[in-house]
């Protein structure tokens, strides 16, 4: 078994997801880059600053523009909307592998709209392929068969009900989207043929190609159960730790213990090639609240030393930061976070409060990395950046 120095387990994490900026990611080909080598980001439609996909992929890629991700779903279809740890963008190619688990999935939802009284979404599944097929993209809206009625969430009509099904069951794909707005088509006329059939795989067989592509999500990930084990067949601790054996045996994931730490953690091997990489001047990132480095967060605290909530769903009240906070990356570790102005409203990019991690001490030097990362995150938005920002950063 590998033994990393706590260091090393944050190099090689920083390293892979190209938070050093030591690889050249740019534009839309750095996106796809970045997409084929994690696979999968995490959907929230909440748009403070940006939303989380587009945020995720900022970090990673010089010049990337929130087009980039528009273009690469819905123009190239290199990447899908689906279900993965949770509502997620994930690449095409691995659609007809999934099928095991939107099998499962489709079954959790059947259950769920059969609970509240919208069975008869099943009676009319075909009437709905039937009039996507001939009208083309449709959202839930524009196919009005069966009473509304006021559930709180998700679809009101039992057609709304139907196509929710048949997405999340793979039958339909999400064609094209404005804002949170989705447009559905049939599976076969959004992606290409070669993504829609795949070998067929056992439970073993999918259990395995699962696993390893999760630790592929994050780079290294620990044995225990976490955020980053969450969804169909990857939650279950036996069957997940009995991939993970195989998947080492076969050389496909190599297990390390990291100083400090009890749990066994598992890498994908490109990930630990990096480490052989000469080190870099440290870059400052304002890293996404739902990135993959964030998913375990008890791995994140174990690791950096830093503890992170998201608290947009907590009450203010209980709120120890902020609403919308970004967590802020120097060299390999979480130096502060930041609740930004929403800018949309500010009209530039503003900061209205900055929180210094316990220990830090900053630098000139971490200063000017932060103001041009500042300046970065600025151009991304297309918006100016507020000239009090810095001030307000130094004076904390």
């Amino acid at each position: 078994m590998l033994t990393l120095s706590n260091r090393d387990a944050r190099e090689l994490l920083i390293r892979y997801h190209n938070l050093d900026g030591g690889e050249t990611f740019k534009g839309l080909d750095g996106a796809r880059a970045v997409m084929d080598r994690i696979g999968t980001i995490q959907f929230d439609p909440l748009n403070v600053v940006g939303r989380n996909a587009d945020l995720v992929l900022r970090a990673r890629v010089r010049g990337y523009r929130p087009e980039h991700l528009q273009d690469l779903l819905y123009d190239r279809h290199h990447l899908v909307d689906g279900y993965d740890k949770e509502m997620c963008i994930y690449t095409a190619r691995d659609f007809a592998a999934f099928a095991p688990q939107r099998k499962l999935m489709s079954r959790d939802v059947r259950r769920w709209l059969e609970g509240r009284g919208q069975g008869e979404a099943f009676e009319m599944l075909d009437e709905v392929l039937a009039i996507i097929a001939e009208k083309g993209p449709c959202s839930l809206t524009d196919i009005a068969i069966g009473e509304s009625r006021d559930f709180g969430w998700g679809p009101r009509r039992p057609s709304g009900a139907a196509i929710e099904y048949l997405f999340r069951s793979g039958s339909l794909c999400i064609a094209e989207k404005k804002g949170t707005q989705r447009r559905f088509d049939l599976a076969r006329r959004v992606l290409p043929p070669e993504y829609l059939d795949g070998p067929a795989m056992d439970d073993d067989a999918f259990t395995d190609w699962y696993v390893r592509r999760r630790v592929g999500c994050v780079g290294l990930l620990w044995a225990r159960r976490g955020g980053a084990w969450q969804g169909y067949v990857l939650s279950g601790e036996r069957a997940r730790r009995d991939a993970l054996g195989r998947l080492v045996a076969q050389g496909q994931l190599i297990s390390c213990r990291v100083e400090g730490q009890r749990e066994t953690f598992y890498a994908v091997p490109e990930a630990l090639d990096l480490l052989k990489r000469n080190s870099r001047t440290p870059k400052a990132r304002f890293i996404a609240p739902l990135d993959n480095l964030l998913w375990d967060r008890d791995m994140a605290q174990a690791l950096f030393g830093f503890k992170y909530r998201w608290e947009v769903y907590t009450p203010v009240a209980k709120r120890q930061f902020g609403y919308y906070v970004l967590p802020v990356m120097y060299g390999s570790r979480f130096v502060a976070r930041f609740d930004p102005e929403p800018a949309s409203m500010a009209g530039l990019f503003k900061i209205r409060q900055w929180w210094w991690e316990d220990g830090v001490r900053p630098s000139r030097t971490m200063l000017e990395a932060i103001e041009r990362e500042m300046s970065r995150f600025a151009e991304y938005l297309s918006l100016p950046c507020a000239p009090e920002n810095m001030d307000l950063i130094q004076r904390h």
